[in-house]
């Protein structure tokens, strides 16, 4: 009985284990997009995140990246903010689509808060 019970509770860690390795965040990945003749970076840290941009690249229809805008440069060197919480979308208001220069003139109060590029294109994506 008390095998049982170990090989049970041996099964049920294993099982544990396996569930947070598959949800653990990869070591992220800055993806750099080109706005008519400006870029800007992004730092990405979920694999859903990274997933999406590497659809985006390859022509998938959600292609425009929407992020929260926040003061510092993080990964996004030459401006004064940067993007987080992004993700990617087929569609977005107008309100928040512009140049990095934009919202580097407006700041954080840029489109609401959010940024969503419709010309952005993806550059490169570093793991």
């Amino acid at each position: 009985m008390c095998r049982a019970a170990a090989v049970t509770v041996l099964i049920g860690v294993a099982v544990a284990c396996r569930q947070q390795a598959t949800t653990v965040p990869t070591a992220g990945a800055v993806v750099t997009f080109r706005v008519v003749n400006e870029t800007f970076r992004v730092s990405l840290m979920r694999d859903d995140a990274i997933a999406a941009a590497r659809r985006a690249q390859a022509g998938g229809p959600a292609r425009i990246p929407v992020g929260r805008i926040a003061s510092g440069a993080e990964v996004n060197r030459g401006w004064s903010w940067h993007l987080e919480d992004v993700g990617f979308a087929e569609a977005a208001i107008e309100l928040c689509d512009g140049r990095p220069s934009d919202v580097e003139r407006d700041g954080p109060a840029f489109g609401g808060g959010r940024y969503c590029p419709w010309a952005a294109e993806i550059v490169t994506i570093h793991p």
